[in-house]
């Protein structure tokens, strides 16, 4: 934890759908949707467990079109690339919410059990490995997957901005460095000890972060302190400048 936990971050919210009176716009139907809600649902919920089953490569979309029993031209209508249509069928997934429990250690352990949940009942466990693994060659995918994956980690920049403003972390605490600290034990366990979810074992390992915060701010004020200590001039004692007068 080398880095300074400064700069609060602030993620920008932008509200669509509003005029200059602030009036709301009725949405604008996507062109080329499909007529029925259904079959776009059905076409998503055959390419997620397509993706789980085969990974991004042997996902075809002749297969979706297959299981789904929908035409090509229906889903490329929607989705004019296999890249837009993973994706939007990876936001399928549930998103996680964690409400104000007033703790930051009680925050994650919920957040916790809520991806251990997922693992267990969605194929996010499957699908986060093959479009990682496809991104890392595939700059289009890369690009989308990068914002999706962003928006999906809100709810722990949360949890960490509302930690801050109880005072359970520092004032000057950089929200995302933090953030990724604590989501790191959970995607790590997630990717290669998917067994071991133990909201117990993260509730130590949150500890362990959250003192490692409050570690690193001690020392950085005590070094900032010493170094302003250092540039201060000395002050020449009283006495010494009384002698000085009386000897002139």
């Amino acid at each position: 934890m080398g880095s300074e936990l400064k700069g609060n971050r602030r993620a920008q919210v932008v509200v669509p759908g509003a005029d200059s009176d602030g009036l709301s716009l009725p949405a604008k139907r996507g062109v080329g949707r499909p007529r029925s809600e259904a079959s776009g649902n059905t076409i998503l919920t055959v390419t997620l467990k397509l993706l789980g089953e085969r990974g991004y490569g042997g996902l075809t979309i002749d297969e979706v079109v297959a299981q789904a029993r929908v035409s090509k031209s229906t889903i490329y209508r929607r989705w004019p690339t296999k890249e837009e249509l993973v994706v939007a069928a990876f936001d399928l997934l549930p998103k996680l919410k964690v409400p104000d429990r007033g703790s930051l250690i009680a925050e994650w352990v919920e957040l916790a059990r809520q991806y251990e949940r997922a693992l267990r009942q969605t194929p996010v466990a499957s699908v986060v490995p093959a479009l990682i693994s496809e991104a890392a060659h595939n700059p289009a995918l890369a690009q989308r997957i990068e914002v999706t994956f962003l928006r999906r980690r809100l709810p722990g920049r949360l949890i960490v901005t509302r930690a801050v403003a109880r005072g359970e972390l520092p004032v000057e605490t950089d929200i995302e460095l933090v953030s990724e600290l604590f989501w790191a034990p959970l995607v790590q366990r997630a990717m290669f000890a998917s067994n071991h979810m133990d909201t117990q074992v993260f509730r130590g390992m949150f500890e362990v972060i959250r003192a490692g915060i409050w570690d690193l701010h001690r020392r950085q004020s005590h070094a900032r302190e010493t170094t302003s200590a250092a540039r201060r001039p000395a002050a020449t004692p009283r006495a010494s400048r009384s002698r000085s007068v009386t000897q002139s």
